[in-house]
């Protein structure tokens, strides 16, 4: 139904991305979602003139509510796309809440609220709007602002055709990103899980539109992206990444290298000069299904890619009843399985760092889970330890109830023990292992300072935290030293370090000198060598790793 009398070039929008957070796509800064994108490019495919189009994501709202506010009353519609279905943590931005929703409307009003993207899924927790939009919000807002009809479900190369369109026009909204140009973009390939049972657990399942993109249409995407100034791209937006392209027999799909080689060279020529080819989802069972293929394709990746990416495999937990209980494919032997084969292709290094790792997704709270599932888990992790195996990151979350699911009660105390157990037996030995003392870390991006510490990331799928001592500018970009391991994070200095200018906050964050060594070390200004450092010291401190990194000029 068309809710506007308002002919659409005439029209102004207020287009907030309250960012997305689901099984197959992550659109919190500093990553982009295409819905949102898609979004802005069906306002201008409608005729909507881009400079009565406002932008504004949740953040910026938050900071400068009452001129957005203004805004929104003298705008012809607002537009939400949000949808956070998993639970995480983020340090660039918070999705918007509910309640945020409801108080948007009412503020709003008498201005009519559009909200569409995986949210309107989720049908029992849902805010009161004026509006909802389908599947596909792009596609609805066309109807609702412009009249123009949604293609019939089953015909998905309609909204293919549709989509096109809207990813193309839709990619000059990178350039009002608040990140921009140190944005991620968010690529789609297909849409909705391909798997006949879904995870029962998993939003993917609610999903009735589904759709493959062609490779002409994602290159398309992203040389027009790239021609806007964007140099960082994932593929991140699917339930699994080797299955783009499959081939299906006696109703199994199984991974077909030469559809991710044409996607990724593709890609490659669309963007010569990207800085970022970073993957996300990928399900170790469709790996294991046909580990031939898929180790043409992790090979295919690993040539392509940009060093540090990560590969998310959901074995979401090492117990095999609750995997029973959810539907959930694979079994904690093919995951290990996977995770062993995907480190001899990946593991080696490109610039210090693996070129391609398995990431480790378990989920908390499922249908079936008991007492022994943590000791399971527990178990399974030190599996991987002592098989010498790399994951770059292990995610423990609590399962969200979306759609009436219902979750299995866990003892709060029991839970954090074992997150504990994880941090001090798992996370930390493991980063050691993925990032030794002296690795050297690219184009670090200052996000937050807490404190005498700058915390920062590299742009990337699940970036490690790096702890910086000492106070950096924020949106500072750095060269960093590893230096120290944390049970999430890392320590590093930048680099050059320039020990004479350093602050005693900086100082004191080498492992082994501590504040009144550190005080010592700025008394004794300048340092001139490391006969000197040493001597300042009494030899007490171990510089062999960062020496090489040292700057003693003055």
């Amino acid at each position: 139904m068309k809710i506007l009398s308002v002919k659409p070039n005439k029209q102004k929008i207020m287009l907030v991305d309250g960012y997305l957070d689901e099984p197959s796509c992550l659109g919190v800064p500093p990553y982009i979602s295409p819905q949102i994108r898609y979004a802005y490019g069906a306002l201008l495919d409608l005729g909507i003139n881009p400079d009565h189009i406002t932008y504004v994501t949740i953040d910026d709202l938050r900071i400068q509510r009452q001129a957005y506010l203004d805004l929104a009353k003298g705008a012809d519609a607002v537009v939400v796309i949000a949808g956070a279905t998993v639970p995480g943590r983020y340090l660039g931005g918070r999705p918007i809440s509910l309640r945020e929703i409801e108080t948007l409307v009412q503020d709003a009003a008498p201005t009519p609220l559009i909200l569409g993207g995986p949210i309107v899924l989720c049908q029992d927790a849902l805010p009161t709007v004026d509006h909802l939009c389908g599947e596909i919000a792009a596609v609805s807002l066309q109807t609702m602002l412009g009249g123009r009809l949604e293609p019939h479900s089953g015909r998905p190369e309609a909204w293919v055709e549709r989509l096109a369109q809207f990813a193309v026009l839709g990619a000059e909204l990178t350039v009002k990103h608040p990140s921009f140009p140190y944005v991620v973009c968010e690529l789609e390939t297909f849409r909705g899980c391909p798997r006949r049972q879904n995870c029962t657990f998993c939003s993917e399942g609610l999903k009735q539109v589904r759709y493959q993109r062609p490779v002409e249409d994602i290159v398309e995407e992203v040389r027009v992206l790239a021609g806007l100034g964007n140099n960082y791209f994932r593929l991140g937006c699917q339930t699994d990444l080797f299955l783009y392209g499959a081939s299906k027999r006696q109703g199994q799909l199984y991974p077909e290298p030469p559809a991710i080689k044409a996607l990724y060279q593709g890609i490659r020529q669309a963007a010569p000069n990207l800085k970022l080819l970073h993957l996300d989802n990928v399900n170790p069972a469709t790996i294991m299904r046909d580990p031939a293929r898929a180790q043409a394709i992790m090979e295919i990746i690993c040539k392509y890619n940009t060093a540090g990416d990560v590969a998310a495999f959901g074995l979401e937990s090492a117990d095999p009843s609750v995997l029973k209980a959810n539907n959930v494919e694979t079994t904690p032997e093919e995951t290990l399985a996977a995770v062993r084969l995907m480190n001899e292709v990946g593991g080696q290094r490109v610039d210090g760092i693996p070129a391609l790792l398995p990431g480790l997704n378990l989920i908390h709270g499922l249908a079936g889970e008991t007492a022994k599932t943590t000791e399971l888990n527990l178990r399974y992790l030190h599996l991987l330890l002592e098989n010498d195996l790399l994951v770059r990151r292990i995610n423990i979350r609590q399962v969200l109830t979306w759609g009436g699911y219902r979750a299995a009660k866990i003892s709060v105390s029991r839970f954090q023990k074992y997150k504990d157990r994880v941090n001090t037996e798992i996370n930390k030995p493991m980063l050691e292992r993925v990032f030794p003392t002296g690795t050297i870390l690219r184009n670090v991006h200052v996000e937050e300072v807490r404190g005498h510490v700058s915390f920062g990331r590299q742009l990337g799928s699940y970036p490690i935290l790096v702890g910086i001592p000492g106070e950096e500018p924020l949106g500072k970009i750095v060269d960093v030293v590893v230096v120290d391991h944390g049970y999430r994070s890392i320590t590093a200095l930048p680099v050059p370090f320039r020990i004479n200018e350093a602050s005693v906050a900086r100082l004191a964050g080498i492992p082994g000198i501590g504040k009144r060594r550190a005080t010592d070390l700025f008394l004794a200004n300048p340092i001139q060598d490391i006969h000197h450092l040493n001597a300042v010291l009494d030899g007490q401190v171990d510089f062999s790793t960062i020496l090489p990194f040292i700057d003693f000029a003055y």
